[in-house]
C-alpha cells in the first residue's frame, strides 16, 4: 500500500468503525446494581441520604437536615490503552489486525466499570468507608427502632466463597460508578506524527477518566459463610433491621443475590426451586427424615452471575 493520506484515512476509518461497533455492542454487569453518575470535576461528593430522618409532620418551623456533615467523596482516575502497528506492515498490506485491535480497545473500555466495581466488592471488607468502618463490616454505627445508638453488621466472616445480597430498589446503591470523561479513540497515523518519524509506528489509543466507590452500606451484605437457605434468610432479615436516626425503618430489601460463576447453580436453585433439602430445623418442625421442604426464599430475590468476581 502506498502511504498516501487517503489510504491512511481509510485505515483510520476502519479502526474507528470497529471501535464504535464493539463499544455499542458490549454488554456489562455493573449497571444492574450500581448507581452510575456523570462526574463534572476531579471528584464527586455524595450526600448520605440514608441518614436523613425522612418526612415529618409540619408543626412550627421547618427543620433543615444538613447534607454537608454526612457526605462521601469518590476521586476520578485516569486510564489508557494503546495499540500500534509497524509502518512496514501497513506498507505490506498487513493491517487487517487493526480491526481486531480497535474492537479490543472498545471492549476494554466497556469492561472497565465491571472490573472496578468487582474490585470494590471483593475488597469491601478491607476498605474503610465514610463511617470509619470497613464498607462490609460486623459493627457499623446504626440506630435502634427507638432512635438510640447501636451497631449492626452487613458482613459475616468465614472461609467460603463470597456472595453478596444487595438492595437495588433505591436510587442510591451499595456501589457507585462515576464517569468523568468517556473513552474515545485517538489516532496517530499522520506521516508527520513524531512516533511515525522516530519509531516507524502508527498508533491508536484511548483514555478516559472514571472511578468506582462505595455507596450506602445498608444496601449491601457480604457473606463468607456457605450459600444456604439459613444464611441467605439471615442476611436478608439483618438488612431489613436497619433504621434511620429517628428510629424509622430504612425499608431495605435484599433483592439481588450477586455471585461468582461457581455459586450460580446454587443461587438459582435457592431463588427459583419450589423445594429445597430439609436442613432448616429452625424453620420447619418436620422430622429430619423429610428430605425436601417448600423453599421459603423462592421469589424473594434474583440470582445474578458476575463473572468478574471469579
Amino acid at each position: 500500500m502506498e502511504l498516501t493520506f487517503p489510504n491512511l484515512q481509510s485505515i483510520n476509518d476502519m479502526v474507528n468503525l470497529a471501535f464504535n461497533d464493539q463499544l455499542s455492542a458490549a454488554t456489562t454487569k455493573f449497571g444492574k446494581f450500581t448507581h452510575e453518575v456523570t462526574s463534572s470535576g476531579a471528584a464527586e461528593v455524595y450526600p448520605r441520604l440514608n441518614m436523613l430522618p425522612g418526612l415529618r409532620e409540619w408543626t412550627g418551623d421547618r427543620v433543615a437536615n444538613s447534607l454537608s456533615v454526612t457526605t462521601f467523596q469518590i476521586v476520578n482516575r485516569l486510564f489508557e490503552d494503546t495499540i500500534s502497528i509497524a509502518r512496514t506492515d501497513v506498507e505490506d498490506d498487513r493491517f487487517g489486525l487493526l480491526t481486531e485491535g480497535g474492537a479490543g480497545l472498545a471492549e476494554a473500555a466497556a469492561r472497565l466499570p465491571d472490573l472496578l466495581v468487582a474490585a470494590a466488592m471483593k475488597t469491601g471488607h478491607q476498605t474503610i468507608c465514610y463511617d470509619g468502618q470497613n464498607f462490609f463490616d460486623t459493627a457499623h454505627p446504626d440506630f435502634t427502632s427507638a432512635g438510640g445508638n447501636t451497631t449492626s453488621p452487613n458482613y459475616v466472616t468465614g472461609s467460603s466463597t463470597p456472595w453478596y445480597l444487595l438492595d437495588i430498589t433505591h436510587r442510591q446503591k451499595s456501589f457507585v460508578f462515576q464517569r468523568r470523561r468517556p473513552f474515545a479513540l485517538i489516532p496517530k497515523f499522520s506521516m508527520q506524527d513524531p512516533q511515525v518519524f522516530w519509531n516507524k509506528e502508527f498508533e491508536w489509543g484511548i483514555d478516559g477518566r472514571c472511578n468506582s466507590g462505595f455507596g450506602i452500606w445498608q444496601y449491601g451484605f457480604m457473606s463468607l459463610q456457605p450459600l444456604t437457605i439459613e444464611n441467605l434468610i439471615a442476611a436478608r432479615t439483618q438488612m431489613a433491621s436497619y433504621h434511620r436516626p429517628d428510629g424509622s425503618p430504612m425499608g431495605v430489601k435484599g433483592s439481588l443475590l450477586v455471585v461468582p460463576t461457581s455459586l450460580l447453580t446454587t443461587a438459582k436453585a435457592l431463588a427459583e426451586n419450589e423445594l429445597v433439602p430439609n436442613t432448616m430445623s429452625n424453620l420447619y418442625t418436620a422430622s429430619m427424615t423429610v428430605t425436601q421442604v417448600p423453599n421459603p426464599a423462592r421469589g424473594l430475590f434474583e440470582a445474578y452471575e458476575d463473572e468478574w468476581l471469579n
